[in-house]
């Protein structure tokens, strides 16, 4: 069974906008594992993780604004982690609904509710 290791993400403000997926590590300004885990929830090799491909569920912008819609699609993504464990997946739903809280005007309308 695949562990997963859940991440609290620091993130530098809100948006509304969806950015182009998937994500490729090119994309990001540093070569430290450490910071480019800020946009993620999930790693499968602890935080920081040993490499980018062991990062799922990214909630936040390149520049670390954390995006409503990446939230409603890692609610959707959720079910599509193999061996992700139940205790887990409960908190990272938990975790996906406190960040969502972020939005009050607009939540995750419909988000899954596990």
């Amino acid at each position: 069974m695949t562990e997963y290791t859940l991440h609290v993400p620091s993130i530098r403000g809100t948006t509304n906008d969806s950015p182009d997926m998937p994500y490729q590590e090119k994309e990001f300004a540093t070569d430290d594992m450490a910071d480019i885990d800020d946009y993620f929830l999930l790693s499968t090799s602890d935080i920081p993780p040993e490499d980018f491909d062991d990062l799922y569920l990214p909630v936040a912008h390149l520049d670390q604004r954390l995006s409503l819609p990446l939230l409603r699609r890692a609610l959707e993504e959720i079910d599509t982690l193999e061996d992700l464990d139940p205790q887990t997946k409960k908190d990272t739903i938990n975790m996906i609904h406190g960040l969502g809280e972020c939005f009050p005007d607009d939540g995750l309308h419909g988000g899954y509710e596990g």
